[in-house]
């Protein structure tokens, strides 16, 4: 296991910070940038990276363009331990607040508002894991995009107890390897969103659990030109106005699907596979009439056109071969080139 270790302090930390980082998000501190301040420990654990990241109140934003030009499609598991945070995604937006659990998609534009308590700093630990790796766990759930568990939950407790025990294992013995304790998470993971995990199944939960299955419908359907509110009533039982109120929050049941297939193009873009694959196919693929219709529905979501996205990722993908040796020494730089190695072999 390699541990990277860095501290950030003032404006020239600001600035030294935000090179660090410029590939994979843009930061903005919310408060004086003199008195900025961060620390980052990064601990890659072979088939994952767990980050630390204590620092003042800022505001991240990861753009579309973020998204393409950083290369890596992973999940991102984070638990607050001393923060408030607020997640935005298109329409979507996710509150975190200490002790509480959320699921991010790398591969989605977020911005992200972290606030500080009092005087100290805020603090959150994050485990980085590939799409392939988490899509067992993850396969019958739907979209876990911001998927909150908030503390007292159960599922929460379990996962940020996992956490709380990997932190305490490297404080303990820095050298230790923990490949053979990763399937354990995984394995929690699986028995959460597989719906095994425990449920408070009252209000909220509810329509979250109602929402989750019609999720998981479309998520296999998503490529049937056939994919529609009839056949998802039908299959479901539920009538279209269920459907409809259901997906009222996301823009309505058809932008929610056109969504959806248009982040699957933004991914299989970013993958480069195949790679000679034209854009007119991808069109096709999301059921629309014409590339132009594509382009102009895909730059409107992303502010980046399809063309630019597959220049980006084709460019990160160049700039960090299958092979590459780990190193350290570049602070909040290491977890970038981390996590993009861990797709790489």
């Amino acid at each position: 296991m390699l541990t990277s270790d860095a501290y950030f302090e003032g404006r020239a930390g600001l600035r030294m910070c935000r090179d660090a980082i410029a590939e994979t998000a843009s930061i903005t501190p919310l408060e004086d940038a003199a008195s900025f301040r961060a620390r980052s420990r990064v601990h890659h654990l072979g088939s994952a990276v767990l980050t630390d990241v204590q620092s003042s109140s800022v505001q991240y934003i990861r753009s579309a363009r973020h998204v393409a030009q950083a290369g890596y499609d992973h999940y991102r598991i984070a638990v607050s331990l001393e923060a408030d945070v607020l997640y935005q995604s298109g329409r979507r937006s996710a509150s975190l607040h200490r002790g509480d659990v959320i699921i991010l998609d790398s591969a989605r534009p977020t911005t992200t508002y972290l606030r500080a308590r009092d005087c100290s700093l805020a603090r959150t630990v994050a485990i980085f894991v590939p799409r392939a790796l988490m899509a067992p766990a993850i396969s019958a759930s739907g979209d876990v995009h911001l998927r909150v568990l908030k503390r007292g939950d159960p599922r929460a407790e379990a996962l940020s107890g996992r956490v709380a025990y990997m932190l305490e294992s490297i404080d303990a013995d820095p050298h230790a390897q923990f490949i053979p304790r990763l399937p354990i998470l995984m394995g929690l993971l699986t028995d959460i969103f597989g719906g095994k995990g425990l449920s408070l199944m009252t209000g909220a939960a509810l329509r979250r659990a109602a929402l989750d299955s019609l999720e998981r419908f479309i998520e296999r359907h998503i490529d049937s030109p056939a994919l529609s509110v009839d056949l998802i009533c039908a299959r479901s039982g539920w009538s279209r106005a269920t459907v409809y109120r259901l997906f009222h929050a996301e823009g309505g049941l058809a932008r929610y699907i056109r969504q959806r297939r248009l982040h699957r193009a933004f991914r299989e873009l970013m993958a480069g596979n195949p790679p000679r694959r034209r854009v007119l196919d991808l069109a096709v693929d999301c059921q629309f009439g014409s590339e132009a219709s594509f382009s102009r529905a895909f730059h409107r979501l992303f502010g980046i056109s399809p063309g630019e996205v597959r220049a980006l990722a084709t460019r990160s993908r160049s700039d960090t071969p299958s092979g590459v040796s780990l190193r350290v020494g570049e602070g909040m730089g290491d977890a970038i080139r981390w996590i993009k190695l861990l797709g790489a072999g």
